[in-house]
């Protein structure tokens, strides 16, 4: 359950659960679409996402997030749009929550209201430090930190099978294939890394913390 659900009372769990739909996507799968008219929160219950905002043709990836994520809060508060597309990375299941339902609890909920404004600024925060990564950071910073987020807050252990092609990592690391390749051989080259197939075992969390920072 995610942390703002456990602020509801007894009697609001109930109805939240009564208004719910489960649904499960398959892999490369849209949840939902940039734009769209926002008639549910979405619950992440399992699987794999990217979050992405779209201009033509071109995409760039906002996050990767697993569950326990909420999506959509931003259309809560703000335009009752959709403001990124999801798309599934993993077979997914979500919950989908009615949204006229949520924000009656935020009216009557403070505690409630107020978990999912701290979501907001934390993912607001993340954003910035995102696009920070992405336009000031050089190709080992941003792969590094790739891997914090992968290691830290999607699987939490040291060791984890990546369910995305190079090519996704090259797209989420805003780099190409080849520059990816080169990156990967010199964290497995400075025994940062230990990669066997998709499966990456981290060796020195130091020295990718510091390539973070110094991008």
């Amino acid at each position: 359950m995610s942390l703002p659900f456990k602020e509801l009372t007894v009697e609001q769990l109930i109805e939240i659960n009564r208004n719910r739909a489960e649904i499960t996507f398959k892999k490369g799968e849209t949840i939902f679409k940039q734009g769209v008219m926002a008639s549910h929160l979405v619950y992440l219950k399992t699987g794999l996402v990217k979050l992405y905002r779209e201009n033509g043709h071109e995409e760039m990836i906002l996050s990767i997030e697993g569950k326990g994520k909420l999506l959509g809060l931003q259309a809560l508060f703000g335009k009752n749009l959709y403001p990124y597309s999801v798309q599934a990375y993993t077979e997914t299941k979500v919950c989908l929550h009615d949204k006229s339902t949520i924000q009656d609890f935020i009216n009557q909920n403070a505690g409630f209201a107020a978990c999912l404004m701290k979501q907001l600024s934390d993912e607001s925060l993340f954003w910035y430090d995102r696009t920070a990564c992405l336009t000031l950071k050089q190709l080992h910073g941003r792969f590094a930190d790739l891997l914090l987020c992968l290691s830290l807050r999607i699987y939490r252990r040291k060791k984890f099978k990546v369910p995305i092609s190079k090519k996704e990592m090259a797209a989420v690391t805003n780099m190409s294939q080849e520059s990816l390749s080169r990156v990967i051989k010199d964290f497995v080259g400075d025994k940062i890394i230990e990669m066997k197939g998709s499966e990456i075992s981290i060796l020195n969390y130091e020295k990718i913390r510091h390539l973070s920072m110094v991008g």
